[in-house]
């Protein structure tokens, strides 16, 4: 069985090994290197990295609808995408 890398974000066919298996993930377009979330996972793009972290942040019990990422999330993605 053929295992393929997946954005977390908006699910788009990657290149590469899916994250659990290790290894990398590259944008099929781009052929950028992906960056991994906070959370765990390949996302391609910021807008997908953001929008997971936002995910996660609000299926978290006793959490609540989140609005915006919290300080470790924050951090992870100014990593990812700031520099």
């Amino acid at each position: 069985m053929l295992h393929t890398a997946i954005c977390r974000g908006c699910r788009k066919k990657l290149i590469g090994k899916p994250y659990h298996l290790g290894g990398g993930a590259y944008d099929p377009v781009t052929l950028k290197s992906c960056k991994v979330n906070h959370y765990g996972g390949y996302v391609c793009s910021p807008e997908c990295d953001y929008r997971v972290s936002l995910d996660m942040l609000s299926s978290m019990p006793g959490a609540g609808t989140a609005t915006s990422l919290d300080c470790y999330a924050r951090e992870s993605y100014n990593r990812n995408w700031k520099g």
